[in-house]
């Protein structure tokens, strides 16, 4: 008989015998009763998970929370940690936690002194009034179980749970349910995402209406590579206002136009400069005719004066501070630096726009433009209009070129604040000819293998990121940036330097001299000479059998090099390389060689498209990369004249 099997059967028999014995001896969630199809790709199991959120009124609400999670092994240690953070409007009225060993016996390590409450300190942050209740777990042993009951009441409401079982990865759920109620006199909305039929039921009783959805036996996920967000292709629901109340301001969520009347009417009266500054900002554009050469004089005088600190005071989330407050203290958070950034133009007589927007990878701005929520944002922008385009501004940064919107803010929709309310607007994103790296290099190749070379980078577009931070750090920290970057074995960099020009389109040259004295491999009488040397890629993404979810990139870029190498006396070609030419939908890549004299001229290419492909095509995207790399690789082999 199989000893896996004997070892189960077991463990469930004692299992059986206790559970039938007194009460000190019932057993809480024992980790063997697990089926094993929710075992698979899984750090962590939630037993239960049910989520109810009572709405009294549209201002307030009280949600409950009962949740259990086994965890499988020490990957899946977070899993088992919970995090609450509350402020005035949202108060934490209860919390409990419980903890269990392997069998299900309470093991009472998870007491009330185990819950901790602490500042809630953002990074950056000068003014805050949040704070959370932590609670965490070890097991000395796993598994190990953990179960949370609590309770916030929330005094102000601008948005409404969403529920997605599947939020993370590695973890899966025997049973999740979420359940919302609220006076028949309310309305409320929602919508579904990847739901099987009959999850959801709906009743009426004593003048309340319910909602509930309930799924069971949710099988973990593994991160697949070049894939977009977990939620786009599993089981959620998102519920929201239609009317709401949020620290006495009342407002309407049918459209995006009425959301962005309420901020409007947040943002009243607040961007207002002191009179001297006034003066001061016309003083300083007089005389400049060319609107935009005004926008950046304004922008590079705001970076100058200002810099940016997390605020998250009041509804610091959500309305500004004065204009005149950021003068006096010159910093501010995204809201308040924006609307900072208006006022300095208001005083220029030029308008502008105040834009709610999504940023980073985790938000990707309005993705249902039918279906408001205040989630699908979580930065502030500046929009200024012009006659023939608009120029678009990140005001929380002090280094980045104005007009320029970096892919933590680009291609997506965002919500210009106008007088009429919130107008549904895209920001811009740039092709891959406007995002490129442009490498160009002479590289004199030694009868030892050494070498000499003289690089010179032109970083355009987004690829300006790969070097942004560099143009801010000191000689010295540069220099180790370039050593770290190069990678090349021996390195001794001699000189270097950047030149940048600051546009909507940014640019920054880097030109770097260096040599080494182990570039080629001697063998014999032969030199074996690496062609790419300065951007060469070595890794395939994964190949994963069964996958879930659609391949997805971003932005796009193009990649050029162009590398001159000077041949050793008394050395000639042997074998050169075959040029590669390769043409996808994901994108292309070329690489051509051309001898002269003693010369070579090594040309490489590589395109990649933005998009999202079905999941189908993964394969061909690895190998895609699979020949990239094997093209990188090629090498030069240089044979020694006989002497």
């Amino acid at each position: 008989m199989n000893i896996k099997l004997l070892f189960t059967g077991a463990i469930l028999l004692i299992i059986a015998s206790l559970l039938s014995g007194k009460e000190k001896n019932q057993l809480f969630y024992p980790a063997a009763t697990i089926d094993s199809s929710l075992r698979k790709d899984a750090w962590a199991v939630c037993r239960d998970y049910s989520q109810e959120f009572e709405l009294q009124n549209y201002g307030k609400a009280i949600k409950r929370v009962h949740m259990v999670i086994t965890v499988l092994d020490k990957n899946g240690d977070d899993f088992g940690e919970l995090v609450l953070a509350y402020d005035k409007s949202k108060k934490i009225s209860s919390l409990s936690g419980k903890s269990y060993n392997a069998l299900g016996f309470p093991d009472d390590r998870l007491k009330n002194n185990a819950i901790k409450d602490v500042n809630y300190t953002s990074e950056g942050a000068i003014y805050d009034d949040l704070r959370m209740k932590t609670a965490s777990f070890s097991g000395s042993t796993y598994p190990y179980t953990v179960e949370y009951n609590y309770e916030i009441e929330y005094n102000g409401l601008l948005g409404y749970p969403e529920w997605q079982p599947l939020y993370a990865y590695r973890i899966s759920f025997e049973k999740s349910s979420f359940r919302i109620s609220y006076p028949d006199a309310m309305e409320i909305r929602y919508r579904e995402f990847h739901l099987p039929i009959g999850c959801r039921t709906e009743k009426h009783e004593n003048g309340i209406h319910s909602i509930e959805w309930k799924l069971d036996s949710l099988k973990a996920w593994r991160h697949e590579p070049v894939s977009p967000e977990l939620g786009i292709e599993t089981p959620h629901v998102i519920t929201a206002p239609i009317k709401f109340i949020y620290e006495g301001y009342a407002g309407t969520m049918s459209t995006w136009k009425e959301y962005g009347q309420w901020i409007s009417k947040l943002n009243e009266g607040r961007d207002q400069l002191p009179l001297l500054r006034q003066n001061e900002i016309q003083k300083l554009v007089k005389g400049i005719k060319d609107t935009a050469q005004i926008v950046r004089q304004l922008y590079e005088y705001m970076q100058n004066r200002t810099h940016y600190v997390n605020i998250q005071l009041g509804i610091g989330g959500y309305q500004p501070f004065p204009a005149e407050t950021v003068d006096r203290l010159g910093y501010g958070d995204c809201k308040a630096l924006s609307n900072y950034m208006k006022a300095l133009l208001n005083a220029a007589g030029i308008s502008s726009l105040y834009t709610v927007a999504g940023a980073s990878s985790f938000n990707h701005g309005i993705t249902m433009t039918d279906f408001p929520t205040d989630s699908q944002t979580n930065h502030i922008i500046l929009c200024v209009p012009l006659h023939r385009d608009s120029i678009w501004l990140e005001c929380t940064s002090q280094t980045d070129p104005c007009g320029y919107m970096s892919p933590f803010t680009a291609g997506r929709k965002a919500l210009n604040i106008t007088s009429e309310g919130g107008k549904i607007v895209n920001t811009p994103l740039l092709t891959a000819n406007q995002s490129s790296q442009d490498c160009k290099a002479e590289v004199q190749i030694n009868p030892d293998g050494s070498m000499q070379a003289t690089i010179k980078t032109k970083y355009r577009g987004y690829q300006y990121d790969n070097v942004s931070n560099t143009l801010t750090q000191s000689k010295k920290e540069q220099e180790k940036t370039l050593y770290k970057n190069l990678s090349i074995t021996g390195l001794v960099i001699s000189d270097f330097n950047y030149e940048v020009k600051k546009d909507r389109i940014p640019q920054a040259v880097e030109t770097v001299t260096f040599s080494t004295p182990v570039f080629g491999t001697k063998i014999g009488s032969r030199l074996f000479i690496p062609l790419n040397i300065f951007n060469q890629i070595t890794e395939i993404p994964a190949r994963v059998d069964n996958r879930r979810m659609p391949v997805y990139r971003s932005y796009a870029y193009i990649d050029k090099d162009s590398v001159i190498f000077r041949l050793p006396k008394g050395f000639n070609p042997e074998s050169i390389p075959k040029a590669k030419t390769l043409s996808t939908e994901f994108g292309e890549y070329s690489s051509t060689i051309t001898l002269k004299d003693n010369q070579m001229l090594y040309v490489r290419e590589l395109k990649m498209n933005r998009g999202t492909w079905p999941k189908e095509r993964y394969s061909a995207l690895v190998d895609f990369y699979s020949s990239i790399v094997n093209a990188d690789k090629a090498r030069l082999v240089l044979k020694e004249e006989s002497k």
